[in-house]
């Protein structure tokens, strides 16, 4: 739109050749300026692909990384044996740790510390960890 006025002043004001020369670089720079403009509009437009990618992998990865999380949680605190609460009888055993036997711990004898996920209470359940060995 200014270039519209300024060539209407170039041609109102045409024999005025001070004033047709500052309108004629004032026209050029405003044509500069509009194509830096829309290169800027077109890198803009390339920045907000590139961040909605980058928010989409971002979403993935979180959702990836508390799939992740909870195989993590399965695993550490999984109860492969079976054994069960000597309390309810349920298998939602969560290991709290392990210490060797009073009185058999040079035999591989441990005893295994577990919080029951169903009813809330610790059962200590003796494991023999040669056993596994054989």
């Amino acid at each position: 739109m200014p270039l519209k006025i300024i060539e209407k002043l170039i041609e109102k004001y045409g024999p005025i050749n001070a004033h047709k020369e500052q309108l004629l670089l004032l026209k050029e720079r405003i044509i500069a300026y509009e194509d830096h403009l829309s290169e800027c509009r077109i890198k803009s437009a390339a920045s907000a692909d590139v961040i909605r990618n980058l928010e989409y992998e971002i979403r993935y990865l979180k959702l990836e990384n508390n799939v992740l999380q909870e195989k993590i949680e399965r695993f550490h605190h999984a109860n492969i044996e079976g054994f069960q609460c000597r309390y309810c009888g349920s298998v939602k055993l969560k290991r709290k740790g392990d210490k060797p036997h009073k009185v058999f711990s040079d035999l591989g004898i441990v005893d295994t510390f577990f919080i029951c996920l169903d009813c809330g209470r610790e059962s200590v359940l003796t494991i023999n960890t040669l056993e596994k060995l054989y």
